[in-house]
């Protein structure tokens, strides 16, 4: 497939995001497009991006720093250091929709998915009543 047609099979990538600086960040989450079996993650870039499994972007949005903060709502001593300095809204459209390697989630082996699974079925078996375990109200319906 030539450049061309590649930028054309991905529109979104021109496509301008609306402006987040005055959003929650669970107002961000919400108004995001996301894959089903996908994971989001906040790029070192302060970006915050939803990947498809297979680890190609979904939908990006810059973040403020009171929103990186919100993301990860712990003392700032232990944010990744690069991000107390980051803004997602200075970076380039083309950068949002094509990360660096570094800010890529990496593909779990089936080893370590095996791992996980058997991690959340001994928390069920251990935690029968916990909280997590419920649905969420609109789940429900």
């Amino acid at each position: 497939m030539s450049d061309n047609a590649q930028i054309q099979a991905m529109p979104e990538t021109t496509t301008p995001q609306p402006a987040t600086d005055d959003m929650t960040l669970k107002e961000i989450f919400k108004a995001m497009k996301s894959d089903r079996h996908g994971i989001w993650c906040l790029g070192h870039d302060g970006v915050l991006r939803h990947f498809d499994a297979v680890r190609n972007v979904v939908d990006a949005r810059g973040l403020t720093q009171p929103q990186i903060r919100e993301y990860y709502n712990v003392p700032d001593d232990q944010i990744p250091p690069a991000l107390l300095t980051a803004d997602g809204r200075n970076v380039s459209e083309w950068d949002k929709w094509h990360p660096a390697q570094s800010d890529v989630p990496r593909i779990p082996t089936e080893e370590e998915r095996a791992k996980k699974r058997a991690a959340r079925e001994e928390f069920r078996r251990l935690n029968p009543d916990s909280e997590c375990l419920k649905p969420k109200a609109d789940e429900e319906k």
